[in-house]
């Protein structure tokens, strides 16, 4: 079966900074037109990474890829087209902010097939939100939402940050409720982490703000599963949960180990066997890079441990597991070497065991970081 490959591309501009980000970007937007060159130059350049794969999907991340305007993203699919084979396309996805959601931008989006709009709302407190620093309320929010499904989008996405000392769990009961019955049809729901060299981790290092705490994340993390149950809905990975049927292709693909090219300041990218590579995460020396003709990236080749250890940690976070029979095929002695770790954890049900699959319970989620470096090589 010929492998099939996503290209993701990274928008790196944001109109502010969110307190709590540590992702590529910059706010000031003056090489915007030189960033998107660039971006196509290197599409272009490494076409032949994916010479007759099939691309499944396409992902505009950042940053804001909602910034873009109609020319920007025009040249960028043009030369997509122009490079890659396109005729098993599944999903396009672009991540948008709700204050660049209008009836102007979804006209433009529509026309160029987008049919996944990643909506960043992060909160529909208010409050939450001016400590988050985001550039939107929680009116812009519903709004820009609303917008979205009276315009027929296939699939929507929307982010969700939970944990924070400024949402409390009624709080967080209402942003679900209002968000499983406003019609969108996929959920992101992550716990708030502080971040190194972030604004957030500064604040609260200075005694500004308090630190997120153990028992809310618990708790809201609880109400999260019990929500999406009621609904429904699948829990199909530990921060993303849908309507029957909506999974995320391209972030699944990610987890399923398929190939995917990286394009843009920061991108990583993956060959699908032993190979990944990074770009250089400042945007002057990644454009620099691409005009000049010298390494904007580094890479490596992959150890058997190194592959073994990332199907580990991206697969035991799926509602499915990590296959034990195809661990058996590649480290027979893996389970063997691991049974008392697998017998401690499936005893306090943080895991379960099947012949066939090894999952984490909704206890074992909440230490997951935990349990997948115990049971790598």
């Amino acid at each position: 079966m010929q492998l099939v490959a996503g290209i993701y591309i990274h928008i790196p501009f944001c109109r502010k900074a969110c307190n709590y980000c540590n992702f590529h970007f910059s706010t000031s937007l003056k090489v915007v037109d030189q960033m998107v060159q660039a971006i196509c130059t290197e599409l272009k350049q490494r076409k032949l990474e994916l010479l007759n794969t099939p691309i499944e999907t396409i992902y505009f991340g950042g940053g804001t890829p909602s910034l873009l305007n109609q020319n920007h993203l025009l040249q960028i699919f043009e030369t997509i087209e122009s490079n890659f084979n396109l005729r098993d396309i599944k999903e396009i996805t672009l991540e948008a902010n709700p204050e660049d959601i209008a009836t102007e931008s979804i006209e433009t989006w529509k026309k160029l097939n987008i049919d996944r709009l990643s909506i960043g709302v992060q909160s529909l407190n208010e409050a939450e939100l001016t400590f988050m620093n985001r550039n939107h309320n929680a009116i812009q929010s519903k709004a820009a939402i609303e917008l979205a499904i009276k315009s027929n989008f296939k699939n929507i996405t929307i982010d969700y940050i939970y944990g924070s000392p400024w949402k409390t769990d009624e709080d967080w009961k209402s942003e679900l409720n209002w968000a499983l019955n406003a019609g969108i049809t996929h959920l992101s729901a992550y716990a708030l982490t502080v971040e190194p060299k972030t604004q957030l981790a500064n604040q609260i290092s200075k005694n500004i703000l308090p630190p997120p705490t153990d028992e809310r994340m618990e708790s809201q993390f609880n109400i999260l599963q019990a929500y999406i149950s009621k609904n429904g809905w699948e829990a199909y990975e530990i921060s993303n949960y849908c309507k029957p049927e909506h999974r995320a292709v391209h972030n699944s693909n990610y987890w399923a180990g398929k190939p995917y090219l990286g394009v843009g300041p920061s991108a990583h990218s993956f060959d699908g066997q032993n190979s990944r590579r990074w770009n250089v995460s400042n945007n002057a020396l990644y454009i620099k890079g691409i005009e000049n003709g010298t390494v904007y990236w580094e890479n490596e080749l992959l150890t058997f441990e190194n592959k073994f250890n990332e199907y580990l940690m991206t697969k035991l976070r799926t509602k499915e597991g990590i296959d034990l029979n195809y661990l058996e095929t590649i480290n027979p002695n893996w389970k063997k070497n691991q049974s008392k770790n697998i017998d401690k954890l499936s005893l306090k049900g943080n895991i379960t065991v099947s012949k066939n699959a090894l999952y984490l319970t909704s206890s074992g989620k909440l230490i997951s970081d935990y349990i997948i470096s115990t049971l790598m090589i």
